[in-house]
């Protein structure tokens, strides 16, 4: 029997530079399909609350969490969105205008979150929440998480929980990939590298146009809508709102422990979460 032979490519011959080239190529597409970038969606995620998440007041203010934007939940209108977009509504209550001066989130750990209108400084912040996590022994996600859960009027079930925070970064097998696609292609790596820039920037430009610059003044009966980002908040206990008056400095705190427990936790026996029913 014929031994049957094998054609080899020899090296600097024209197939073996196309045969690189489109290895790199595929290496590239790979890269950027795998690369936890932000894209701005064409179309949102529809958002319809059916109900207040949380809610507080006093004498002179009313505070309302009115829904929360994660990442791929209702009202998303960002791929890969590694923060959290809390979505309230204001009242003053008296005769006095009020001026907010700034909202805080208090996570499940006691950490006191303050907003951020920068993409990079939101994810950043949502890595050192997963390494804090960790620290304690407990899985964050990107998405809803468990442990019975209704954000903005939905029941959260198990499929929407799957994205964890592990997608932020590029893992070291890809960032060696990429130095490597880098010797290969450069070009092709140079233009997925643009391509990705394009959209943080228009997402970049997205959080800044939808969040509220602080301070804030709410005229006496006034409603006013407030779009806050911060970083990811595993199982917020409260939502804090700091303002003035003429009589001087308050805080209203929003207790959202029952309405948020188990927000961006993974349940440890891998159970479904259970619906509850927001407060009225």
């Amino acid at each position: 029997m014929r031994a049957r032979r094998t054609r080899r490519i020899a090296p600097g011959s024209l197939a073996r530079r196309q045969w690189v080239i489109h290895l790199g190529t595929v290496l590239a597409l790979t890269l950027l399909s795998a690369c936890a970038y932000n894209k701005k969606l064409e179309k949102p995620i529809p958002l319809q609350p059916v109900g207040a998440i949380a809610t507080a007041a006093d004498e002179r203010l009313s505070a309302t969490v009115d829904a929360i934007i994660v990442r791929d939940g209702p009202g998303s209108w960002s791929k890969n969105a590694d923060w959290d977009e809390y979505l309230l509504h204001v009242v003053a209550t008296s005769d006095q205008p009020v001026e907010i001066t700034r909202i805080v989130v208090v996570d499940s750990l006691g950490k006191h979150r303050k907003p951020s209108a920068t993409r990079g400084d939101l994810k950043s912040g949502s890595k050192e929440t997963a390494r804090r996590y960790k620290d304690s022994d407990l899985e964050v996600t990107a998405g809803y998480g468990g442990a019975g859960l209704v954000v903005a009027g939905y029941a959260v079930g198990g499929a929407s929980a799957a994205v964890g925070l592990a997608t932020l970064g590029t893992s070291g097998a890809a960032a060696g990939a990429a130095v490597a696609g880098a010797v290969l292609v450069a070009p092709v790596l140079m233009t997925a590298g643009i391509v990705v820039g394009v959209q943080e920037i228009r997402v970049q430009n997205e959080i800044r146009h939808r969040s509220t610059v602080f301070p804030v003044t709410v005229a006496a009966d006034q409603e006013l809508l407030l779009d806050v980002f911060f970083p990811i908040a595993p199982a917020p206990k409260s939502v804090e709102v700091a303002y003035r008056d003429p009589s001087g400095e308050h805080v209203l705190v929003i207790d959202t422990k029952a309405a948020l427990a188990g927000l961006h936790l993974v349940l440890e026996d891998g159970s479904q979460p259970r619906a509850t029913v927001p407060p009225p």
